[in-house]
């Protein structure tokens, strides 16, 4: 590190403390996480309301407990109220 960059850095420090700012980045990469894990999400449920398998007529009680709670799910994430 130079002598020009050391003093940038302690005056740097003495504005915003590399604790603060290394928490504001933290929690900027914590807010990244949560939108790329909601995107995929959205995408999975933009692909399963397409799927006609999920979605079909079920006929016997496990299958109508499964769809039953694949649709909540469904609505949970897509804020469908219905």
């Amino acid at each position: 590190m130079t002598e020009l960059e050391t003093a940038l850095d302690q005056v740097a420090n003495r504005i915003i403390p590399e604790s603060e700012w290394w928490a504001g980045w933290q929690e900027y990469l914590v807010i990244v996480e949560a939108a790329r894990r909601e995107a995929n999400a959205q995408i999975i449920v933009d692909e399963q309301a397409e799927d006609e398998g999920l979605w079909f007529q079920s006929f016997t009680a496990p299958e109508a407990y499964l769809q039953q709670e694949l649709r909540r799910l469904h609505a949970a994430l897509t804020g469908d109220t219905e």
